[in-house]
């Protein structure tokens, strides 16, 4: 969570795929700190920023994450700079849920 953000939404998404965890968030800092936060949080263990995209038409940057090792779940944060009603950034954190763990199928012993 960034610090200074307030919540706005948070939701659990079913799909096809699985669900997702979808989080919205705002704040008056600039969009440029709020990314800078997310950048270096997501480069710590066990994240990794695997791409940053750069949306001008729309003041919009999209920091793609995923996890270093262990299931490959990656997520976004769209991070949108919003200039009606005065300076405010629009956080999106998009996630989807950990994959369950594959549980083991014993064979039956018989019994004596």
């Amino acid at each position: 969570m960034y610090e200074t953000a307030t919540l706005t939404a948070a939701s659990q998404i079913s799909a096809a795929q699985g669900d997702i965890y979808a989080v919205g968030m705002e704040s008056a800092d600039p969009a440029e700190a709020v990314r800078s936060f997310f950048e270096a949080k997501l480069s710590e263990a066990p994240w990794e920023v695997t791409n940053v995209v750069e949306i001008a038409a729309e003041n919009t940057v999209v920091v793609e994450f995923a996890r270093r090792e262990g299931g490959g779940q990656a997520g976004t944060v769209a991070i949108q700079q919003q200039q009606e009603d005065g300076q405010k950034t629009l956080i999106a954190i998009s996630l989807p849920a950990p994959k369950p763990a594959a549980t083991a199928t014993g064979t039956p012993v018989p019994s004596q």
